[in-house]
């Protein structure tokens, strides 16, 4: 009777979810019976953290500037946890879902048909776009999200550190000459390193990812195969395993032990994108003016030298009913100077590149005495794709693995990545490049 009892809760549920109108996927509808009785058309945007707080913001302003869509915003956490069960079941997500860059190939895999297609209105403006923000968007040559932000990388460095050793940045334009550098500055300042990031954890990952990047790393080949022994990861993963075996670095296995490593002077440099900047602004409020950004060194003179970590993109679900009105905000907050800025002043940094131009991004930052973004525009130009792939995460686990055999001396790069390949392929079921 129990089981009986459940199953008839159950179906009053599910009932109860479909009479409220959640899931209608009537989309060729947009806004129609809405509009012809003077109502706006709802549409509810999902997100998280400082995202969440930004459109918040937009979606207030956007409301009062038209009377068409009224935008509510759902607050979620970015595990997904209220987001998946909808998209699974095909009923009650958002109109609009934030999801983050590395993670929506594998949305669209799992979840084929809940996205809608974005060509037309995207296609003709992909050049206004940061490359970065493509590379995890599109599926067989059409385009399901729209890139939000992009999280371009820096050196930060401590200018009073480098002032004492006599190390000029501007110098400091290939890894080679950071390394001299780095030697040369702890050789004169005792109990500081030339940098951090974790030697013993699997967050080696998020600084070898930069490096990868920054040379046009990839996880697959173009046939879809995988593919971690190309030369641009394996020379990645050789100047982390430089970096460590010539003692440059501090091992900050987490995040908060590199927030200690910089609030408690240990190390000259953190290499990440511009939203650490917010966390050395809070964590280490008194060591204002004292840093700096410059570009990532390039492996030769001239070389790439722009990386990216992170960033979202916002696609629109098929459950939609007013797909047409979830474009229209999301034109305003991604398409136009006010919505962007609203995004900006948030710590999200536009994958948007006509925004580089405004105003705002001549604004000083008065804690690092320069434009923040005006700064980082000039590192976001020529930034390479990256593929994440719909089986990301049974693909970067075996690469996590490999870093620690590397490290640890058990294994050489290239031994540690075939093998790496071999478990991939087994826990996503694709093959192996050759």
């Amino acid at each position: 009777m129990k089981r009986y009892s459940i199953m008839i809760l159950v179906g009053l549920l599910a009932l109860s979810i479909i009479v409220s109108g959640c899931g209608n996927k009537g989309a060729s509808n947009t806004g129609a019976n809405d509009n012809e009785k003077g109502k706006p058309a709802e549409i509810s945007i999902a997100s998280w953290n400082l995202q969440a707080d930004a459109l918040e913001e937009a979606a207030e302003k956007f409301n009062k500037s038209q009377s068409e869509v009224k935008v509510n915003v759902r607050r979620v956490s970015n595990s997904y946890d209220s987001i998946v069960p909808a998209l699974t079941a095909g009923i009650g997500a958002p109109d609009i879902v934030a999801v983050q860059m590395r993670d929506f190939a594998n949305f669209m895999g799992k979840f084929p048909d809940q996205f809608v297609d974005l060509s037309d209105e995207l296609m003709p403006r992909k050049d206004e776009f940061s490359d970065a923000g493509w590379g995890a968007s599109t599926k067989d040559g059409k385009i399901y999200a729209i890139p939000v932000d992009i999280a371009p990388t820096a050196v930060y460095y401590r200018k009073d550190y480098f002032e004492e050793a006599g190390i000029n940045p501007d110098n400091l334009t290939t890894w080679d000459k950071f390394m001299k550098a780095g030697k040369k500055l702890q050789s004169k300042l005792d109990g500081v390193k030339m940098t951090t990031f974790s030697l013993t954890s699997n967050e080696t990952y998020d600084f070898w990812q930069m490096i990868a990047n920054q040379l046009g790393g990839r996880f697959y080949d173009e046939q879809g195969k995988i593919d971690f022994t190309n030369e641009a990861n394996i020379k990645a993963m050789k100047l982390v395993k430089e970096l460590k075996e010539k003692d440059l670095v501090v091992d900050s296995p987490s995040w908060n032990d590199r927030v200690r490593a910089v609030v408690n002077g240990e190390t000259a440099t953190i290499v990440y994108p511009i939203w650490w900047a917010g966390t050395v602004k809070t964590q280490a409020a008194d060591q204002a003016g004292k840093w700096g950004i410059m570009p990532l060194p390039a492996f030769t003179e001239g070389g790439p030298n722009q990386a990216n970590l992170g960033g979202s993109v916002f696609a629109v679900t098929t459950q939609s009913e007013h797909p047409e009105a979830a474009w229209k905000f999301l034109k305003y907050l991604l398409l136009t100077e006010e919505g962007q800025k609203i995004q900006m002043d948030y710590g999200l940094f536009p994958a948007w590149k006509p925004f580089y131009k405004s105003e705002s991004f001549a604004t000083v930052d008065k804690y690092f005495g320069f434009s923040l973004a005006k700064r980082f525009s000039e590192l976001a130009t020529d930034i390479p794709a990256m593929k994440f792939g719909e089986h990301f995460y049974d693909v970067s686990r075996p690469l996590e693995t490999a870093f620690g055999q590397i490290l640890n001396g058990k294994k050489d790069i290239k031994e540690a990545f075939k093998d790496a390949e071999k478990a991939a392929s087994k826990a996503s079921g694709l093959p192996v490049s050759k």
